[in-house]
């Protein structure tokens, strides 16, 4: 960690750092010398999120993670394996401590955290305004948290609001404790993941971004609406939410037919935008999960949505036989890569910008529509007094989905179980469902629908089993460091 510590940047725009100076090379002092070349440091952390990290196809950074934890859960069937991340789909690769994707995914978040340390250790002393200090280090401080918060989901047990929490998470990395560490326990990781973004959400108070790929402060209050949510604390998850979501509108309809590509889109919050001379090809995003892209992921196995899911949908939804078709096979409207496969339930949603194999486009890391969905979820939870609250941010969501859609007037059973369903198709391929599964405490259910149990292979798993943490690399982490305790 120490040493990637000092690779503050990888290659990036025309206005980063280091078109002046190489990775391997750095010189901290210069770097946060003044506010403009530390902003260069800060560009190298936006960049690492849509950067390929490795050799292997599969690393292809957040867009590639939030892919692996969709294919971990049931609203995604494939309808042949994939040539990669089948592993995922079959509850393998997660728990292969010396498999390619769980090591670049704890690289991952570890080197955001280590090259966001860096930055929080050393902006307070770099020359130029106040206001641009605090912002580099309010996006920092938002970075580490959002790493912490992701490595602690993954490899750590859930966090359950009714139990003390001092089973282990992961180790946290700060600037002031550089050494290797024994995991934290959940409670201690989560505690440090508030502090920051309580820190984060001051600083950032009056920064208006460039693009957003940037963190501003709703980024920023949006993280602390899902931290919350994770931990059962409704109604503030839910009133942060409302914070996070001002200022963005819902998305026309046509734009829903748009591809789910361009972070223009007046709903999202947050994104990365990957570009031609940035493209990653087949390990982007939009290479596994644009159905024009004519990679082999695309091609011989095209993501499909849960066919059960999608009875669920009312007939009058705007995104009904759109954004999928439950008559794929056969519909002459599907689009698919040249000789791509055509299967039932086959999704429209996400587009590869210009349809080659550049994989280029716009992630959806953030929208206003999830904050929609916390804050109605923690209403709904929150008690008898914030219901109605439920019922608007419903209502103010659907209606944008189903112009038929009519005000709930159900229990608060019937309200949350919609409210459950509704997240699950609006957020479905942006990495949420096998979060949710775990965070709700439920188990993984792929019987009586689409799957094809050759393919999927696991088809069951109970709650609170072993196989939802990842298992933590072995060569990088439990070889080098003897403080740390693998999982079961």
């Amino acid at each position: 960690m120490i040493l990637g510590s000092l690779m503050l940047v990888t290659p990036s725009c025309s206005d980063d750092y280091l078109e002046l100076f190489p990775t391997n090379a750095v010189d901290v002092g210069i770097v946060f010398s003044n506010t403009t070349n530390a902003m260069g440091a800060l560009n190298g952390i936006h960049r690492m999120l849509y950067e390929r990290f490795n050799s292997d196809q599969a690393s292809g950074g957040q867009g590639l993670i939030m892919h692996m934890l969709d294919l971990l859960g049931e609203d995604m069937p494939l309808p042949a394996r994939p040539n990669t991340l089948g592993g995922f789909m079959q509850w393998i690769n997660s728990g292969l401590e010396t498999g390619a994707e769980t090591i670049f995914v704890w690289q991952f978040y570890y080197r955001i955290i280590a090259n966001a340390n860096l930055i929080i250790g050393n902006i307070d002393g770099a020359e130029g305004p106040q206001s641009e200090r605090d912002m580099i280090k309010g996006q920092a401080l938002a970075y580490r948290a959002w790493a912490h918060f992701m490595l602690v989901q993954i490899y750590g047990k859930r966090y359950d609001p009714q139990e003390s929490n001092n089973n282990l998470g992961v180790p946290i990395m700060t600037f002031d404790s550089p050494e290797a560490k024994a995991r934290n326990t959940v409670e201690e990781v989560y505690v440090q993941i508030n502090a920051d973004l309580d820190l984060a959400i001051s600083l950032l108070d009056g920064y208006n971004r460039s693009n957003k790929s940037h963190i501003n402060q709703s980024v920023a209050r949006g993280f602390k609406a899902r931290v919350l949510l994770t931990q059962g604390q409704w109604g503030a998850a839910a009133q942060m939410a409302d914070l996070a979501s001002e200022g963005y509108a819902f998305m026309s309809t046509a734009q829903q037919y748009e591809g789910y590509n361009d972070y223009l889109n007046p709903e999202w919050i947050w994104s990365h935008k990957i570009i031609a001379s940035q493209q990653i090809n087949y390990s982007s995003f939009f290479g596994y999960m644009g159905c024009n892209h004519p990679g082999r992921a695309t091609s011989e196995s095209p993501r499909l949505i849960h066919s059960v899911l999608y009875s669920r949908m009312a007939a009058t939804d705007v995104r009904r036989d759109k954004l999928w078709i439950p008559d794929g096979a056969t519909n002459p409207i599907v689009i698919t890569p040249p000789s791509g496969m055509r299967r039932d339930y086959i999704h429209q949603k996400f587009f590869a910008e210009d349809g080659s194999t550049n994989g280029t486009g716009c992630v959806p890391c953030m929208r206003s529509a999830e904050m929609y969905l916390i804050a109605a979820e923690g209403y709904a939870k929150a008690g008898s007094s914030t219901l109605e609250l439920a019922r608007d941010r419903m209502f103010s969501l659907m209606r944008t989905r189903n112009p038929s859609y009519v005000r709930s007037i159900g229990s608060a059973t019937q309200l949350i179980d919609d409210i459950l369903i509704a997240r699950r198709l609006e957020l479905w391929g942006e990495g949420f469902r096998w979060l949710d599964l775990k965070r709700l405490n439920l188990p993984l259910d792929r019987t009586g629908a689409n799957h094809i149990a050759s393919v999927s292979s696991t088809m069951n798993v109970p709650a609170g089993d072993n196989r939802w943490q990842w298992k933590i690399p072995r060569n990088i982490e439990i070889n080098a460091n003897p403080l740390i305790i693998q999982n079961p």
